[in-house]
């Protein structure tokens, strides 16, 4: 899995980058046909924003924003999201493969 965590205007230290990074990679655990992550880090005037972009193949691109008055708070409400969104996606691809099965028997 490819992981990229971009800064834009505000530059966090490479402490933060680091385990936004590592944090990133946990969320394999959920879906584990993650192909790429890409977290976007800003600070628009008193609140942190982060925006995860996930690719999970097949054409599917899942994507959370999170604002929050700290960068913390924003990195944990955003990756809860995208565990929520992943556990959902993973369960639509298993319900279609058992739908499948079912008309072959």
């Amino acid at each position: 899995m490819k992981t990229v965590v971009q800064t834009p205007h505000h530059e966090y230290s490479a402490a933060v980058r680091a385990n936004v990074e590592e944090r990133l990679h946990q969320l394999l655990h959920y879906y584990e046909r993650i192909v790429s992550l890409r977290a976007v880090l800003e600070r628009q005037s008193n609140l942190h924003r982060v925006e995860l972009v996930a690719n999970v193949g097949h054409h599917a691109t899942l994507v959370v924003d999170a604002r929050a008055g700290a960068l913390e708070a924003a990195i944990d409400e955003a990756l809860g999201r995208m565990r929520t969104i992943l556990e959902r996606h993973k369960g639509k691809r298993v319900d279609r493969r058992r739908r499948a099965d079912r008309g072959k028997r």
